[in-house]
């Protein structure tokens, strides 16, 4: 048979709440040490899975900065290509210019010994009818320039060169001078009309030029003398007709530095990728960045072509720059291509920068989505501290009370001694 204990009405009452602060004081302690007053659905279903949804939106988000941090990247890789690129299309102006200085326009020129004939020695220079097997005194040579009216210059007994170049500058029409030469050869490659075979102008020997202050073709008409036409022009080193010769053009070197400095843009173009990416290339790489969660709007930079090619820009000289129109027209292709390059770099400028304000608004509601589920779970430790105090003192009251209670019980034990 089981014996059954009597407790009075107020030991109950004691004992139920001595139950209840220890329960408290439990929960009180659990949050103390784990910081958060909701631990589970049982605690606050509400909060609980308010406070998830929260945390699993901002673990979404999270996962999306790692995207756009790359992709700022990429354009990042971009921007300092084009700004590389940009500098080698300034590199190019100023090859052009250059090579507008170094340019000289085709001058109509009465030989420049392209027969190959020797030039003048000294002696003849000083006097032109030193050699009586060429030139003697009267003999005279007739130039025809164009259509105008025929000239002729009598060449008197120790006349020199220079005062036979004088008495053709006199006339209109004419410009003559003498060059000396330095050793270059005067090639058939030069000359644009007519066919004369090249010859070295040797250094130390002179050489008379006559050109044509219009441009026409300049013939000797007439050579007479006692040396004949032919002794007479071949002593003076002239053809009987003018062949037109480029007495400049381009350098050479001009023309290669700007084959080479293409091909560093079309190398920059290629080594300004990031992971892969390269936005500049022409291939159709597009770059697409994702901004929420959903995948839904994302930021899509499209690729371009900043190749030579894709710049407009001739791979190689125009027309190797024989003449000023064919360096204006590189001239023309490179301020276009400047104005593309500064276009498409403010449109990657604009992307990066939508972005970057992205990145900021996504970092900002990450944080906000993190303190709104903190504010749902979050134990306030100094109110728990605080009942956690309370109740170890409700404790020891309800101890107290428990035992007073007893009191009664005892009293009738004492009767019985």
């Amino acid at each position: 048979m089981s014996g059954t204990i009597t407790l009075t009405a107020a030991m109950r009452a004691n004992l139920l709440s001595l139950q209840n602060t220890a329960n408290e004081l439990s929960t009180t302690q659990l949050a103390l040490s784990t910081g958060n007053k909701v631990n589970s659905a049982l605690d606050n279903p509400v909060n609980y899975f308010a406070s998830q949804a929260l945390n699993n939106r901002a673990s979404a988000l999270s996962s999306l900065l790692d995207g756009m941090g790359q992709a700022i990247q990429t354009l990042q890789a971009t921007n300092q290509g084009i700004t590389s690129i940009t500098s080698l299309v300034h590199q190019l102006t100023s090859i052009a210019n250059t090579a507008t200085s170094d340019l000289h326009n085709t001058t109509t020129v009465n030989t420049l010994e392209t027969a190959g004939a020797s030039g003048m020695s000294s002696a003849t220079v000083a006097d032109l009818t030193c050699n009586t097997a060429g030139v003697t005194g009267g003999d005279s040579i007739t130039l025809k320039d164009g259509s105008n009216q025929a000239v002729t210059f009598t060449i008197a007994t120790g006349e020199n060169l220079q005062q036979l170049v004088d008495a053709i500058n006199s006339v209109t029409g004419f410009n003559a001078s003498i060059l000396y030469g330095d050793g270059t050869t005067q090639s058939s490659s030069a000359v644009t009309n007519g066919s004369p075979s090249g010859g070295t102008m040797l250094v130390g020997d002179a050489y008379l030029n006559i050109t044509s202050s219009d441009g026409n073709t300049i013939t000797v008409t007439a050579a007479s003398g006692s040396g004949g036409t032919t002794k007479i022009l071949g002593e003076l080193g002239l053809n009987a007709s003018s062949v037109q010769v480029t007495t400049g053009g381009s350098d050479a070197a001009d023309v290669t530095s700007y084959a080479n400095v293409i091909a560093q843009i079309n190398q920059m173009v290629t080594d300004s990728n990031y992971q892969g990416n390269n936005l500049i290339d022409g291939k159709g790489n597009n770059l697409t960045v994702q901004v929420n969660e959903s995948s839904t709007n994302p930021i899509v930079v499209n690729n371009v072509d900043l190749t030579a090619t894709g710049l407009g820009l001739d791979t190689t000289a125009h027309n190797s720059w024989a003449t000023a129109t064919d360096i204006q027209t590189s001239i023309t292709q490179i301020n276009a291509a400047l104005t593309t390059l500064q276009t498409k770099a403010t449109g990657f400028a604009n992307s990066l920068s939508l972005i970057q304000n992205r990145q900021d608004f996504t970092t900002n509601i990450i944080n906000t989505l993190q303190n709104g589920a903190s504010q749902l779970v979050i134990a306030d430790k100094n109110q728990e501290g605080a009942n956690m105090l309370a109740l170890q003192t409700q404790q020891q009251l309800g101890i107290e009370a428990l035992s007073l209670s007893s009191q009664a019980n005892q009293s009738v034990l004492r009767l019985f001694a």
